[in-house]
């Protein structure tokens, strides 16, 4: 029994130093996220969010690191309290990833900014003279219209500058063919490409830590148990 609880400890040990290292990486990405984000304001008005994920990434990710520093104090004292206050809290930041992951995910594959959707209308409105909000994406992303440049063909409209490359429009070759709302999710799918990774990392050790905590628990009370029983 004594060699079973020592062997528990050593891998929740490993567990909680894997969190901690998660936690240190989710918060690293929060950081590179907002410094992206501080570059591209300069080109386009963000408004999809991106600026509170970075935030919650940097809060959750000291909230694990925190959690682990208290999982290995919990076995430092051997607490069977502390140890079930553990394996409690991971289960609540497992729970939390869980649903960032599937708010991020959803996002990433359905969800426009309200600028960009309002462009988007006013593109298929004909009364509708120039498009300062989408030809802004357009310039930002390299794409024209909504599907593709074809848009403003059907539309009978003029094709913007924003279309182009160097905003020159005097080559065929230098035309955006991509349709904004592609490129759009192309870009958030780049971006939540390694939070999804590293949340999915993250779930799964939390999951096996609390585990692995409650059956240290359960080993220190049957040692425990075996000590009065023989004394």
């Amino acid at each position: 029994m004594y060699c079973s609880s020592r062997l528990l400890r050593y891998i929740l040990c490993v567990i909680s130093g894997i969190c901690a290292v998660g936690g240190c990486l989710l918060i690293w990405y929060g950081a590179w996220l907002l410094e992206s984000l501080a570059d591209e304001q300069s080109v386009v008005v963000l408004d999809h969010g991106e600026d509170l994920a970075a935030v919650l990434c940097i809060l959750l990710g000291s909230v694990i690191i925190l959690a682990s520093i208290f999982g290995c104090v919990a076995m430092g004292r051997d607490s069977r309290t502390m140890l079930i206050c553990y394996a409690v809290l991971l289960v609540l930041l497992l729970v939390v990833q869980f649903v960032m992951f599937s708010i991020s995910f959803a996002a990433s594959k359905d969800t426009l900014p309200d600028s960009l959707r309002q462009g988007f209308d006013d593109l298929w409105d004909h009364q509708h003279v120039g498009n300062s909000t989408l030809n802004t994406y357009e310039h930002w992303l390299h794409c024209c219209g909504r599907n593709s440049a074809e848009d403003y063909m059907h539309l009978d409209k003029e094709l913007p500058a924003s279309c182009c490359l160097d905003l020159d429009c005097t080559r065929p070759l230098n035309l955006y063919m991509a349709g904004c709302e592609i490129k759009f999710k192309e870009y958030l799918g780049g971006k939540t490409a390694n939070f999804h990774s590293l949340s999915w990392f993250l779930i799964l050790t939390e999951f096996a830590g609390s585990v692995t905590t409650c059956y240290l628990v359960d080993s220190i009370r049957n040692h425990r148990d075996r000590e009065r029983f023989y004394n």
